[in-house]
Parts: structure tokens; C-alpha cells; sequence
């Protein structure tokens, strides 16, 4: 017997359409397969991280925000990078 090749599809803990509105906000607006880079409100870190993982399969890195405790800069290398887009 073989191991599978394949990974289990991971079970978000918000709902997809939580996830593609918590997305929309951190991509790239003229190519969502981009890297990301952009500023979010501090509590939305755990949609965000879930969601860019979700569409990306990479994982987000979060700074805080100079002065800022509020927001944190959320970057990812992005779908081109990921697995995400060799699975299947």
C-alpha cells in the first residue's frame, strides 16, 4: 500500500463566504494569485490568516503596526507560491 498523494482538504471554521470576503480585502486587486501585503484590523487576524491559508494554501505572516495596536501587516507569497495550485 502507498501513501496518498493527495491531503485532506482542510475544514474552515468560518463559513466560505466569511473566508472570500475576508480574502477579497487582503489580495491583490489586479491579480488575486499576487503576493499579499496589506494592513487589517488586529482582531480579523484569525479570518484573515484562515482565509488567506484557505485560497492560497501559504501561510501569512502578521507585524504589528508601529504605534498601531490596533492593526498588523498581513504579507503571504501568495497563490503562485502555494501548493494550492498543483493540488488535484
Amino acid at each position: 500500500m502507498t501513501a496518498p498523494t493527495e491531503r485532506p482538504e482542510p475544514t474552515p471554521t468560518h463559513r466560505p463566504e466569511q473566508l472570500a470576503a475576508a480574502f477579497d480585502r487582503v489580495m491583490n486587486s489586479r491579480d488575486w494569485k499576487a503576493p499579499i501585503l496589506a494592513l487589517i484590523p488586529a482582531g480579523e487576524r484569525p479570518l484573515v490568516e484562515e482565509a488567506v491559508i484557505w485560497f492560497t494554501d501559504t501561510t501569512p505572516v502578521f507585524t504589528p503596526v508601529p504605534g498601531d495596536a490596533h492593526r498588523l501587516l498581513v504579507s503571504a507569497p501568495g497563490y503562485r507560491v502555494g501548493s494550492a495550485r498543483t493540488a488535484g
